[in-house]
């Protein structure tokens, strides 16, 4: 019986009321079937024979999570085996290797015949010491044309991802690797092989040279990783870079970024910024060699109690001439700093002398304080911005240090103070306690370019 003859005839037993539910039509029962666990899927299909038919019609969405543990060894490779259909979502959060080479053995090869398109690869334990070979990536995995998203954590590539017949990923367009061993050279090539890729994370890899080429690239997150130089080469598509959590800092260099927009969080004490050629170091002034003009927001992580910092934060100001709204977040650093110490002065002098930062003077309408806790050196910033700032329009002091939001008369004192600071533009601060999102929210935020700025909260 055709597909369409088999629906009709399913639709007349149904409409006499036998199952209201199952009058639905088949893409809208196709779409709940999304919403359901394999397990609910797999039991809503042996309850009745019509959900069956959708179940093998439809292109499989299994997720592992939903899966009790002491059946996921069987039932994951059975249903990948069993299903007829093309995949277009498979998510293993629990990837056990051994099993499924055991029950599947050719199960890569099944996900690119299956045409699958998510794709997220996961060792369930990664801090259980596992030799490489334990957790080689299978190579078919980047040779699965259909992927349009791909997510890897705990795995080593064995290839040389140099020969580019070892990857096949024309249509990949989001790819998250974490706790990736791979070569510096092996990584380039994989970005490289990936012509509409759009968005790219990148977190606690192995390689610490990391040069981003792309000519499709639109949005990069890049952190908690000891690389030790990471390079904006040639991404003339590229809107946003977000740094988070950086472990030691290291060089920052960015070259041909036309269209970047977005850019944080540079770290004052760990990052080493270089625009171009050109290093920049306390005492660089603005020059058509330092500058990227492109970037409307940018956010600046430092301790204002630090005058190295605070000297290296009007330089980095500098090469963003073009600024409109500027996140900076003032907190102590951790570890402690152990290279300088706070000067024990409230840097008014410096901020008196420093010569004119174009962003500040003519450009910045928005600036936002995060884990401000009321010390005098974050006040004197307050008022340097609020004497030379003459476009502002609006700003914004978040309160988020547990310390200080557990303490009302902290609070209070901060309120009675900001209110004695005056604005060239007539504006006042504003105030608010808000608890510091953590760092899966805010990364959902900046892989998200639907909105405008993932920095504010």
């Amino acid at each position: 019986m055709a597909d369409g003859t088999r629906s009709r005839v399913r639709r007349r037993r149904l409409a006499a009321g036998r199952n209201r539910l199952g009058a639905l039509p088949d893409d809208v029962l196709h779409h709940t079937l999304t919403y359901l666990s394999v397990t609910e899927a797999a039991s809503a299909a042996a309850l009745s024979s019509s959900w069956r038919y959708l179940w093998r019609s439809y292109p499989l969405v299994l997720e592992d999570k939903g899966i009790p543990a002491p059946a996921r060894d069987a039932l994951v490779p059975r249903v990948l085996a069993d299903h007829p259909g093309r995949f277009r979502s498979v998510i293993l959060y629990d990837c056990r290797l051994a099993s499924l080479n055991r029950e599947l053995p050719g199960w890569p090869r099944l996900l690119v015949d299956k045409s699958t398109q998510q794709l997220l690869l996961a060792h369930h334990d990664w801090t259980v010491i596992q030799p490489d070979s334990a957790r080689l990536l299978p190579a078919d995995i980047l040779r699965c044309g259909s992927l349009q998203v791909l997510s890897l954590d705990f795995w080593t590539f064995s290839a040389d991802l140099s020969r580019r017949a070892d990857i096949s990923l024309p249509q990949l367009q989001i790819l998250t690797l974490t706790r990736i061993v791979v070569s510096d050279r092996d990584l380039e090539c994989l970005i490289a092989a990936c012509p509409v890729l759009e968005s790219l994370r990148l977190t606690l890899n192995s390689p610490k040279h990391v040069r981003l080429r792309s000519k499709s690239l639109r949005c990069a997150l890049v952190g908690l990783s000891k690389v030790e130089e990471f390079a904006v080469v040639d991404t003339p598509l590229l809107q946003r870079l977000y740094l988070f959590q950086q472990i030691n800092g290291g060089a920052v260099r960015i070259a041909c970024v036309p269209n970047l927009r977005v850019l944080g969080y540079l770290d004052t004490r760990t990052h080493k910024l270089q625009i171009g050629d050109s290093v920049i170091r306390p005492d660089t002034m603005a020059s058509a060699r330092t500058v990227v003009p492109s970037v409307e927001i940018l956010a600046l992580a430092l301790n204002l109690g630090i005058s190295e910092e605070v000297k290296i934060l009007a330089s980095f100001l500098r090469c963003f001439p073009n600024v409109e709204t500027l996140h900076i977040e003032s907190a102590p650093h951790k570890p402690p700093v152990t290279s300088s110490e706070p000067s024990g002065e409230h840097h008014a002098r410096f901020y008196q002398e420093v010569s004119q930062v174009d962003c500040l003077r003519a450009h910045a309408k928005k600036m936002v304080i995060h884990d401000f806790r009321g010390d005098q050196n974050e006040f004197e910033f307050i008022k340097f911005i609020a004497k030379n700032a003459e476009e502002l329009q609006f700003f914004l002091v978040i309160v988020s240090d547990e310390g200080i939001l557990s303490s009302a008369d902290k609070v209070k004192e901060i309120k009675d103070e900001l209110q004695y600071v005056q604005f060239r533009t007539g504006i006042s601060a504003v105030l608010r306690e808000l608890p510091k999102a953590g760092i899966p929210y805010r990364l959902k935020r900046a892989a998200d370019l639907a909105i405008n700025d993932p920095f504010q909260c």
